[in-house]
Protein backbone atom coordinates (compact mmCIF):
# COMPACT_ATOMS: atom_id res chain seq x y z
CA UNK A 1 0.00 0.00 0.00
CA UNK A 2 1.37 3.36 -1.11
CA UNK A 3 1.80 6.63 1.45
CA UNK A 4 -0.81 7.82 -0.46
CA UNK A 5 -3.03 5.38 0.11
CA UNK A 6 -2.48 5.00 3.86
CA UNK A 7 -2.63 8.78 4.82
CA UNK A 8 -5.57 9.43 6.99
CA UNK A 9 -7.83 11.59 5.04
CA UNK A 10 -10.19 13.27 7.49
CA UNK A 11 -9.95 15.65 9.77
CA UNK A 12 -8.61 17.53 6.38
CA UNK A 13 -6.61 20.72 6.23
CA UNK A 14 -7.97 24.48 7.27
CA UNK A 15 -11.57 25.75 5.36
CA UNK A 16 -11.25 27.04 1.93
CA UNK A 17 -12.91 29.90 0.21
CA UNK A 18 -15.53 27.51 -1.10
CA UNK A 19 -16.42 25.47 1.46
CA UNK A 20 -16.26 28.73 4.14
CA UNK A 21 -18.64 30.50 1.42
CA UNK A 22 -21.46 27.16 1.33
CA UNK A 23 -21.19 27.14 5.29
CA UNK A 24 -22.19 30.81 5.48
CA UNK A 25 -25.10 30.60 2.17
CA UNK A 26 -26.89 27.32 3.89
CA UNK A 27 -27.08 29.37 7.43
CA UNK A 28 -27.59 32.91 5.92
CA UNK A 29 -30.54 31.33 3.50
CA UNK A 30 -31.87 29.09 6.33
CA UNK A 31 -32.54 31.99 8.69
CA UNK A 32 -33.50 34.35 6.06
CA UNK A 33 -36.34 32.40 4.76
CA UNK A 34 -37.27 30.53 7.91
CA UNK A 35 -38.44 34.52 8.98
CA UNK A 36 -39.96 35.17 5.30
CA UNK A 37 -41.74 31.98 5.73
CA UNK A 38 -43.52 33.26 8.88
CA UNK A 39 -43.62 37.08 7.70
CA UNK A 40 -44.79 36.72 4.06
CA UNK A 41 -45.36 33.45 3.74
CA UNK A 42 -42.94 32.49 1.66
CA UNK A 43 -39.67 30.97 2.25
CA UNK A 44 -38.27 27.53 3.21
CA UNK A 45 -41.17 25.26 2.34
CA UNK A 46 -40.92 26.82 -1.41
CA UNK A 47 -37.05 26.00 -1.60
CA UNK A 48 -37.27 22.87 -0.14
CA UNK A 49 -37.44 19.78 -2.78
CA UNK A 50 -40.79 18.38 -2.96
CA UNK A 51 -42.16 16.11 -5.72
CA UNK A 52 -45.81 18.04 -5.44
CA UNK A 53 -43.86 21.58 -6.34
CA UNK A 54 -41.68 19.99 -9.10
CA UNK A 55 -44.91 18.44 -10.59
CA UNK A 56 -46.27 22.25 -9.93
CA UNK A 57 -43.20 23.25 -11.92
CA UNK A 58 -41.52 24.84 -9.55
CA UNK A 59 -37.98 24.29 -10.68
CA UNK A 60 -36.15 26.47 -8.84
CA UNK A 61 -36.16 23.54 -5.85
CA UNK A 62 -33.58 21.77 -8.00
CA UNK A 63 -31.20 24.65 -7.26
CA UNK A 64 -32.30 25.92 -3.53
CA UNK A 65 -32.55 22.68 -1.57
CA UNK A 66 -29.26 22.18 -0.65
CA UNK A 67 -29.00 25.79 0.51
CA UNK A 68 -32.35 25.66 3.45
CA UNK A 69 -32.83 22.75 6.37
CA UNK A 70 -35.74 23.62 8.13
CA UNK A 71 -35.00 21.87 11.22
CA UNK A 72 -32.05 23.25 13.80
CA UNK A 73 -31.03 19.59 14.54
CA UNK A 74 -30.37 19.16 10.36
CA UNK A 75 -28.61 22.23 9.87
CA UNK A 76 -26.48 21.78 13.03
CA UNK A 77 -25.23 18.00 11.57
CA UNK A 78 -25.15 19.61 7.81
CA UNK A 79 -23.26 22.16 8.68
CA UNK A 80 -20.62 20.50 10.71
CA UNK A 81 -20.36 17.07 8.24
CA UNK A 82 -19.87 19.89 5.49
CA UNK A 83 -17.15 20.98 6.88
CA UNK A 84 -15.19 18.68 7.84
CA UNK A 85 -15.35 16.82 4.07
CA UNK A 86 -15.84 19.70 2.30
CA UNK A 87 -13.15 21.18 3.55
CA UNK A 88 -10.70 18.44 2.76
CA UNK A 89 -12.05 17.90 -1.05
CA UNK A 90 -11.41 21.63 -1.65
CA UNK A 91 -7.88 21.27 -0.54
CA UNK A 92 -7.75 17.81 -3.27
CA UNK A 93 -9.94 19.24 -6.00
CA UNK A 94 -9.78 23.26 -5.79
CA UNK A 95 -12.31 25.58 -4.95
CA UNK A 96 -13.59 25.69 -8.45
CA UNK A 97 -13.91 22.08 -8.91
CA UNK A 98 -15.23 21.96 -5.80
CA UNK A 99 -18.03 24.34 -6.47
CA UNK A 100 -18.54 22.88 -9.78
CA UNK A 101 -18.95 19.23 -7.84
CA UNK A 102 -21.10 20.76 -5.33
CA UNK A 103 -23.78 21.86 -7.03
CA UNK A 104 -23.99 19.43 -10.30
CA UNK A 105 -24.26 16.18 -8.25
CA UNK A 106 -27.23 18.47 -6.15
CA UNK A 107 -28.94 19.38 -8.92
CA UNK A 108 -28.28 15.98 -10.82
CA UNK A 109 -29.50 14.12 -7.09
CA UNK A 110 -32.54 16.11 -7.02
CA UNK A 111 -33.52 15.32 -10.92
CA UNK A 112 -32.59 11.45 -10.33
CA UNK A 113 -34.88 11.84 -7.15
CA UNK A 114 -37.97 13.05 -8.97
CA UNK A 115 -38.88 9.57 -10.60
CA UNK A 116 -37.18 8.05 -8.09
CA UNK A 117 -39.38 8.86 -5.26
CA UNK A 118 -42.56 8.56 -7.67
CA UNK A 119 -41.86 4.77 -7.61
CA UNK A 120 -41.14 4.32 -4.18
CA UNK A 121 -43.98 5.77 -3.02
CA UNK A 122 -45.99 3.62 -4.93
CA UNK A 123 -43.52 0.70 -3.69
CA UNK A 124 -44.07 1.60 0.15
CA UNK A 125 -47.67 2.14 -0.02
CA UNK A 126 -48.00 -1.46 0.76
CA UNK A 127 -46.51 -0.54 4.33
CA UNK A 128 -49.10 0.50 6.75
CA UNK A 129 -46.95 2.32 8.93
CA UNK A 130 -44.52 4.40 6.36
CA UNK A 131 -45.13 7.89 6.38
CA UNK A 132 -43.80 10.11 3.88
CA UNK A 133 -43.35 13.29 5.15
CA UNK A 134 -42.83 14.50 0.65
CA UNK A 135 -39.17 16.68 1.54
CA UNK A 136 -36.00 16.78 1.58
CA UNK A 137 -33.72 19.97 2.15
CA UNK A 138 -29.56 20.54 3.16
CA UNK A 139 -26.70 19.58 1.63
CA UNK A 140 -26.91 16.00 2.37
CA UNK A 141 -26.90 15.26 -1.49
CA UNK A 142 -23.83 16.47 -2.31
CA UNK A 143 -22.25 14.78 1.00
CA UNK A 144 -23.38 11.61 0.33
CA UNK A 145 -21.85 12.27 -3.16
CA UNK A 146 -18.16 13.18 -1.98
CA UNK A 147 -19.16 9.84 0.19
CA UNK A 148 -18.46 7.99 -2.98
CA UNK A 149 -16.16 9.76 -4.69
CA UNK A 150 -13.80 9.03 -1.38
CA UNK A 151 -14.90 5.01 -1.65
CA UNK A 152 -14.31 5.45 -5.48
CA UNK A 153 -10.49 6.75 -5.73
CA UNK A 154 -8.70 6.04 -1.99
CA UNK A 155 -10.79 2.87 -0.67
CA UNK A 156 -7.80 2.18 1.21
CA UNK A 157 -6.96 5.49 2.71
CA UNK A 158 -7.36 6.02 6.43
CA UNK A 159 -10.57 8.15 7.86
CA UNK A 160 -11.69 9.16 11.37
CA UNK A 161 -15.19 7.95 11.32
CA UNK A 162 -17.17 10.48 14.07
CA UNK A 163 -13.94 12.28 13.09
CA UNK A 164 -12.18 10.10 15.90
CA UNK A 165 -12.26 6.28 15.60
CA UNK A 166 -9.64 5.43 12.58
CA UNK A 167 -11.16 2.93 10.20
CA UNK A 168 -10.53 2.47 6.27
CA UNK A 169 -12.05 5.14 4.17
CA UNK A 170 -14.40 2.21 2.10
CA UNK A 171 -15.63 0.98 5.57
CA UNK A 172 -16.04 3.99 6.78
CA UNK A 173 -18.19 5.57 3.72
CA UNK A 174 -20.62 2.21 3.46
CA UNK A 175 -21.29 2.81 7.26
CA UNK A 176 -21.98 6.57 6.82
CA UNK A 177 -23.77 5.98 3.90
CA UNK A 178 -26.10 2.81 5.47
CA UNK A 179 -27.10 5.53 7.87
CA UNK A 180 -28.39 7.83 5.27
CA UNK A 181 -30.26 5.19 3.96
CA UNK A 182 -32.27 3.83 6.91
CA UNK A 183 -32.48 7.98 7.91
CA UNK A 184 -34.06 7.82 4.33
CA UNK A 185 -36.69 5.46 4.61
CA UNK A 186 -37.48 6.77 8.06
CA UNK A 187 -37.93 9.69 6.83
CA UNK A 188 -39.78 9.17 3.59
CA UNK A 189 -39.50 8.53 -0.44
CA UNK A 190 -38.14 11.86 -1.13
CA UNK A 191 -35.84 12.36 1.41
CA UNK A 192 -34.67 8.26 0.34
CA UNK A 193 -34.56 9.29 -3.08
CA UNK A 194 -31.95 12.13 -2.90
CA UNK A 195 -29.90 10.35 -0.86
CA UNK A 196 -29.65 7.36 -3.27
CA UNK A 197 -29.46 10.49 -5.83
CA UNK A 198 -26.40 11.76 -4.51
CA UNK A 199 -24.69 8.77 -4.24
CA UNK A 200 -25.42 7.96 -8.16
CA UNK A 201 -24.35 11.71 -8.85
CA UNK A 202 -21.00 10.53 -6.79
CA UNK A 203 -20.25 7.52 -8.54
CA UNK A 204 -21.22 9.24 -11.96
CA UNK A 205 -19.14 11.54 -11.52
CA UNK A 206 -15.74 10.04 -9.91
CA UNK A 207 -16.31 7.56 -12.64
CA UNK A 208 -17.26 9.67 -15.71
CA UNK A 209 -19.24 6.75 -17.40
CA UNK A 210 -22.00 9.57 -18.17
CA UNK A 211 -19.62 9.95 -21.35
CA UNK A 212 -20.61 7.73 -23.94
CA UNK A 213 -17.13 6.99 -24.99
CA UNK A 214 -15.81 5.98 -21.26
CA UNK A 215 -18.92 3.90 -20.72
CA UNK A 216 -18.25 1.43 -23.48
CA UNK A 217 -14.65 1.40 -22.91
CA UNK A 218 -15.88 0.33 -19.29
CA UNK A 219 -18.45 -2.26 -20.25
CA UNK A 220 -15.18 -3.54 -23.13
CA UNK A 221 -13.25 -4.08 -20.00
CA UNK A 222 -15.87 -5.30 -18.40
CA UNK A 223 -16.18 -8.03 -20.66
CA UNK A 224 -12.60 -8.74 -21.26
CA UNK A 225 -12.10 -9.64 -17.38
CA UNK A 226 -15.17 -11.43 -17.12
CA UNK A 227 -13.85 -13.95 -19.87
CA UNK A 228 -10.47 -13.95 -18.65
CA UNK A 229 -10.47 -14.03 -15.11
CA UNK A 230 -14.60 -14.02 -14.00
CA UNK A 231 -16.96 -11.50 -12.92
CA UNK A 232 -15.48 -8.67 -11.01
CA UNK A 233 -15.24 -4.84 -11.16
CA UNK A 234 -12.51 -2.69 -12.48
CA UNK A 235 -11.31 -0.25 -10.42
CA UNK A 236 -11.97 3.49 -11.64
CA UNK A 237 -9.23 5.77 -12.02
CA UNK A 238 -8.04 7.48 -8.95
CA UNK A 239 -7.61 11.08 -10.33
CA UNK A 240 -10.08 14.07 -10.35
CA UNK A 241 -13.99 13.76 -11.06
CA UNK A 242 -15.99 15.00 -14.07
CA UNK A 243 -13.54 12.50 -16.35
Amino acid sequence: MSQFQRRVVLPGPGLGPATKALLVAILAATLIFTVTQRALGFGVNDLIFTVDGLLSLQLWRLVTFPFVVPQLLNLIIGLVVLYFFGRYFEAEWGSGYFLRFFMISSVGAAMLAFPLSLLLNLVFRVLPAFTDIGMSAGPGAAVDAMLVALAVTMPDSNILFGFVLPMRAKTAVYIFIGLQVVFGIMSGAAALSVTLGGMAMGYILTTGIWRPTRLMTRLRMWRLHRKRRGLHVVKPSSDKTFH
